[in-house]
């Protein structure tokens, strides 16, 4: 049987997740100042309907939207915040693979030594390398 996960690729840019997760905390954090125009018109309607029943009904819809809308600025400032530490998160692993691959017992290069491989030069094109 052929794995399924063999064809997927996981590719993570820590830049995107900077910006989301700012993105997020931002929005996350303009709810709040917008879900207060929101009780004010239902309690304004419930106070013309003094005596209906659906008066309380208009009072408690406004008051529970505001809720779940201010909840859900919280949660998306939270998100917001993981995001943020993922991207960080993802460039100290980058950071410590690459640190991890260098070989802190291998001599110094003095600059006076030939580089048969060409390692310290500017890279080239691969067709130009191609053409020598």
């Amino acid at each position: 049987m052929a794995d399924p996960d063999a064809g997927l690729e996981f590719k993570v840019k820590p830049g995107e997740l900077d910006g989301c997760g700012q993105s997020a905390q931002h929005i996350g954090g303009l709810i709040p100042g917008e879900t207060s125009k929101i009780t004010d018109p239902c309690n304004q309607a419930a106070g013309g309907l003094k005596g209906w029943l659906t008066a309380g009904a208009i009072q408690n819809c406004g008051t529970n939207w505001k809720t779940l809308l201010d909840k859900l600025g919280t949660d998306m400032g939270d998100v917001g915040t993981k995001l943020g530490t993922s991207a960080a998160y993802y460039r100290q692993a980058e950071q410590n693979a690459h640190n991890s691959m260098r070989n802190p017992n291998a001599p110094a290069s003095n600059g006076t030594e030939p580089d048969p491989f060409d390692t310290t030069g500017p890279v080239k094109p691969r067709s130009a390398k191609a053409a020598e």
